[in-house]
């Protein structure tokens, strides 16, 4: 019951950053946001896990291209959006789990 809402807490904190990312087109809320899905998708990996890695992925896309500066306007955001989901996309089938949560093998 507690992790589970954690889980759900997580979530929604995710949710809200990723919410105010778009809002604000700033950066660093995209690599926030991402950060709190990918401990969400973490928290997740016995169920949905991995079907949820994908947001961080495309977050984390995003914050790269924000970063650098390559997006300017809102509508810009969608090959990003594109490419990060097949990066997920291959990596799931690909890499296995213990490679992509592997921070959280060291906390444990």
């Amino acid at each position: 019951m507690l992790w589970s809402l954690i889980f759900l807490g997580l979530f929604l904190l995710g949710l809200f950053l990723t919410i105010v990312a778009i809002i604000k087109n700033a950066a660093k809320m995209y690599w926030l946001a991402g950060l709190v899905m990918y401990i969400v998708s973490f928290l997740g990996i016995w169920s949905i896990g991995l079907y949820l890695l994908v947001i961080p992925f495309v977050l984390w896309l995003l914050a790269l291209a924000h970063s650098f500066g390559w997006v300017k306007k809102g509508w810009k955001n969608a090959p990003f959006v594109i490419i990060g989901i097949i990066l997920w996309y291959v990596s799931i089938t690909n890499i296995d789990d213990y490679w992509l949560f592997l921070p959280f093998v060291w906390l444990f």
